[in-house]
């Protein structure tokens, strides 16, 4: 299954998803698919995983681009979101396509 169908078909069933991008594995739920000024992008909720600039403690919001996106495979685990979905899904893009609900 490719990256996008495998993050669609996670997003809703609300199921988990390890995802290699950034020359890392991350696990993350994935909230919504879109676009932000005209290119794909993800909004995720990462919980555990690699991270450049660190992860918070009980995980946090990220936004990846599409195309930097290498791998993805749905994973077992408990669904998590954080704080203000529907601000950061309006932040992160411009037009969503499919949303969790």
């Amino acid at each position: 299954m490719a990256v996008y169908e495998t993050l669609k078909n996670a997003i809703a069933h609300k199921r988990c998803v390890r995802v290699f991008a950034g020359g890392r594995s991350r696990d993350i739920c994935p909230q919504a698919l879109g676009k932000k000024d005209g290119k794909p992008r993800l909004l995720a909720f990462q919980y555990e995983g690699g991270s450049v600039s660190g992860l918070a403690a009980g995980g946090q919001w990220r936004t990846f681009f599409l195309t930097d996106i290498a791998a993805a495979a749905l994973i077992e685990g408990a669904w998590q979101t954080g704080p203000s979905v529907v601000a950061k899904t309006e932040a992160s893009l411009d037009q969503v396509e499919c949303q969790a609900r």
